[in-house]
């Protein structure tokens, strides 16, 4: 009997850990704000991705340290995380050293298994689009166009019995957009 493969082309969807449910600490966030001199104590709202609140981060800015406590997260310990200055033309740009793989990164998640924030690779997270089937990306972006078509021209979103001929008028639109004639 010859072994069942999976097609080419068919990808498998797994229920993995998204980056949209942990709390992400973003350097370039601390650095827009001005919040990495040395000596700054300060703290800040982390918010997830669809807007709620998740905890608010306390932190000591160090030279080459931050110490981090969250606020609002059961299991948080005071964490210290390292930062590392690369040289540009106007000064320096700031990285996070993730604890476990030594590797630069601009976003540190966390609370990994040792209460620490680590880099995305090292907790095994993925993004909300790696594991969405290929129909499931095309939906979504038939939803962004509609909704950019409905706020350039004023479209209304159709009612579900009448879908057939929205679909078809949102073709003219587009076909109109592009200098064709529908027939």
């Amino acid at each position: 009997m010859f072994p069942v493969r999976a097609y080419k082309g068919v990808r498998r969807v797994r229920c993995r850990p998204k980056v949209e449910h942990y709390v992400a600490l973003d350097i370039w966030q601390l650095q827009r704000y001005g919040l990495l001199e040395p000596g700054t104590e300060g703290s800040v709202l982390l918010r997830s991705a669809d807007g709620r609140q998740i905890a608010t981060a306390s932190f000591l800015i160090a030279l080459s340290k931050l110490r981090v406590q969250l606020e609002g997260v059961r299991r948080s310990l005071p964490t210290e995380i390292c930062i590392e200055r690369t040289p540009l033309r106007n000064g320096t740009r700031p990285w996070f050293r993730c604890r476990r793989c030594n590797a630069r990164r601009a976003i540190l998640y966390g609370l990994d298994e040792d209460n620490s924030f680590s880099c995305r690779r090292c907790m095994g997270l993925v993004y909300r689009s790696q594991d969405q089937t290929k129909l499931q990306r095309l939906y979504l972006k038939q939803d962004r166009l509609e909704a950019k078509l409905a706020g350039k021209y004023r479209l209304a979103r159709p009612a579900p019995h009448e879908a057939p001929f929205t679909r078809n008028r949102l073709i003219q639109v587009i076909l109109g957009v592009l200098g064709f004639r529908w027939c």
